[in-house]
């Protein structure tokens, strides 16, 4: 009975191991288990917030709520009328037909086209912000939450509507104009290549007037040089008594000669008297008269090159240098007149072109948003942003153990 008694017993205690056993397994198992449930349920909390929300928040807005937009493209070309040599392409056609591409010009229309100017220039010819403002979807138009409607807050988001590519090798520029509407980005795109064609205008304007008023001030410049050497010419020739000083020295040079002949005729004349009959009554009338040729000759040659101020000689430096600017400032007036004419003629021809390509187009299918890109590229952002986290959080985990 005592043996019973006992094995009983130790059967009893053996349960009793194994439920304790198993009591302290299960418990084992259950907090095991509580553990992979909260890493399971952080780690899906985190996988939801950055990729699960967003992609379906994406997918949502792409697909349901965002607005399409339209994209006008149009092509347009600045050019000048010179012989300088193009690269190629509609450049080598275009110097062909005896114009080439200015391509310092070009850059200057495109700023202009994204410039301030050139939108306040397009709010004058259409409603602009309104097509921007009134239309799209709450996220895409402008001022959609209506926080700021500054004018250059509109100019900044404009900025981002307008796109101008150039191509250096052809030299053309593509305009690029997105809004809501196919006909709104019809009308912008037209309305630019308006303003830029405008612009082209006003250079040329400017350059046509500049040019015509620096030659009319070279005229006005030479006229009044001409003026002044006249008006001197006239003083000296009124205060001297010359006319013509070149004139005037060859016939005071051409009498003294004839004086000169005459003395010598009386000369001979005498002499002859004086060998045939020295007592002859017509030697003091001949000597008289060669006295009185002599005194003329002397008075003669006095005047044109005496030592006193009056002589030919004397004036004939002044005279000289008032002749020769006269003669100068009456060539300088002459081609000064010739590049005024010059200066209209070229003025009159257009000095740079704006050619447009092709003309601004109406979409008849939005281009934009790019739902599907947009979607696929929240998902995988989304998983590029949780795996980081996912690193940072480890990271921070593995620091503190």
């Amino acid at each position: 009975m005592s043996e019973q008694k006992v094995d009983t017993e130790n059967t009893q205690v053996s349960a009793e191991v194994k439920q304790a056993t198993a009591a302290k397994a299960v418990c084992a198992a259950d907090m095991l288990q509580q553990g992979k449930r909260f890493r399971v349920k952080k780690i899906s909390r985190l996988f939801w917030v950055t990729v699960i929300l967003p992609t379906v928040c994406s997918l949502v807005y792409f697909s349901v709520w965002a607005s399409d937009r339209y994209v006008s493209e149009s092509s347009f070309v600045v050019r000048s009328p010179s012989h300088q040599a193009s690269s190629g392409g509609l450049g080598a056609l275009l110097q062909n037909a005896g114009f080439s591409r200015a391509q310092d010009d070009t850059y200057t229309v495109r700023e202009y086209m994204s410039s301030r100017s050139a939108l306040s220039a397009l709010e004058k010819a259409i409603p602009v912000r309104s097509f921007y403002e009134d239309k799209g979807d709450i996220f895409s138009r402008f001022n959609g939450f209506g926080l700021y409607s500054a004018h250059e807050a509109f100019y900044q988001y404009y900025k981002g509507k307008v796109n101008i590519a150039f191509d250096a090798v052809s030299g053309i520029s593509t305009l690029s104009v997105e809004s809501f509407d196919a006909g709104d980005s019809q009308k912008i795109n037209a309305a630019l290549l308006n303003r830029g064609e405008e612009l082209i205008n006003r250079l040329n304007e400017r350059a046509r007037k500049d040019t015509i008023a620096q030659a009319e001030h070279n005229v006005a410049v030479a006229e009044e040089r001409v003026k002044e050497a006249a008006g001197e010419m006239a003083v000296y020739r009124t205060q001297n008594g010359i006319f013509d000083l070149k004139a005037q020295s060859e016939a005071q040079m051409g009498l003294v000669s004839k004086l000169q002949d005459e003395l010598i005729v009386i000369q001979t004349q005498l002499d002859q008297v004086r060998a045939v009959t020295p007592e002859n009554p017509q030697i003091p009338g001949l000597q008289a008269r060669e006295k009185s040729l002599k005194r003329e000759i002397k008075q003669q040659m006095q005047m044109i090159s005496g030592g006193s101020g009056n002589s030919i000689t004397a004036q004939a430096a002044a005279y000289q240098r008032l002749f020769l600017e006269n003669e100068l400032a009456e060539k300088q007036l002459a081609a000064a007149i010739a590049s005024l004419e010059s200066a209209k003629a070229e003025a009159d021809r257009k000095q740079l072109y704006l050619e447009v390509v092709s003309q601004p187009s109406r979409p008849d299918m939005a281009l934009k948003p790019h739902r599907v890109y947009n979607i696929i590229a929240t998902f995988f952002i989304g998983l590029m942003l949780y795996g980081i986290i996912s690193l940072l959080a480890a990271s921070v985990r593995e620091h503190k153990n």
